[in-house]
């Protein structure tokens, strides 16, 4: 695959998002957590996490679970959020937004890329939420922003895969593709392979082991998530 792909480890706290730097991630991308579907993260550890890593730093923009719309309220916490991580020197966000009837709102979501300033914007999958994946894919790109995150509207990466290359080949270098799903150190290669992506997401959240009473991660479990994602990297970065 070679040592040009991208890999973006998912995170919801800031022991995790340190344990990836250590492991080799290219990227962190912070949400609040995980097991609730990731929304927005705190303040605290968006600029926590700014100031101990030095590492490209991606953060979810999504005021809450559940459908990917917006009342104007929700869509005005965005806007305030993507301001928030501007300011503190976050990197990428991570936001999306669609109409009820499920097709991309590419109007707010502009505003929303506009407001970004020269901060990257990944499109999250409320695009594998879409009716049709093409059509989004164009609403995507006007809207500016830098890449997709999807699984091709798959269970996974590799049942996804050649859905997502016969997108790469419809875009183009118009915008770039983020492959997600189950990435693991066991399906990396055929994903990538299959896809023809330079970039993957994974949050190897098998690998965490939470304690049930305090949310506690130790240290030994930290370890661990760092190898796993140092596991990932080496197998991906193998050439073919």
């Amino acid at each position: 695959m070679g040592k040009d792909v991208t890999l973006e480890i998912c995170v919801d706290s800031l022991g995790l998002a340190q344990a990836a730097a250590r492991g080799g991630a290219d990227r962190i991308e912070l949400c609040g957590p995980l097991h609730e579907g990731g929304i927005t993260p705190s303040a605290g550890l968006a600029a926590a996490a700014r100031d101990s890593i030095d590492l490209p730093i991606a953060m979810l923009v999504r005021p809450r679970t559940g459908e990917f719309t917006a009342t104007q309220a929700e869509f005005e916490v965005m806007r305030q959020d993507v301001l928030y991580a501007r300011t503190i020197g976050i990197d990428l966000v991570v936001l999306g937004i669609l109409r009820e009837n499920r097709t991309v709102d590419v109007e707010r979501t502009r505003e929303l890329v506009q407001c970004a300033g020269l901060m990257e914007v990944t499109f999250h999958r409320a695009f594998d939420a879409t009716p049709d994946l093409r059509a989004a894919l164009d609403d995507v790109t006007q809207t500016g922003a830098t890449r997709i995150l999807t699984s091709g509207a798959k269970s996974s990466a590799v049942l996804g895969a050649p859905v997502v290359r016969e997108l790469l080949q419809l875009t183009g270098d118009r915008i770039g593709l983020l492959l997600c799903g189950g990435i693991s150190d066991t399906t990396v290669r055929q994903a990538l392979k299959l896809s023809g992506v330079r970039e993957v997401h994974a949050a190897l959240r098998s690998s965490v082991r939470i304690e049930p009473c305090t949310g506690n991660i130790s240290q030994h479990d930290l370890d661990h998530f760092s190898d796993c994602v140092s596991k990932l990297k080496k197998t991906m970065s193998q050439p073919d």
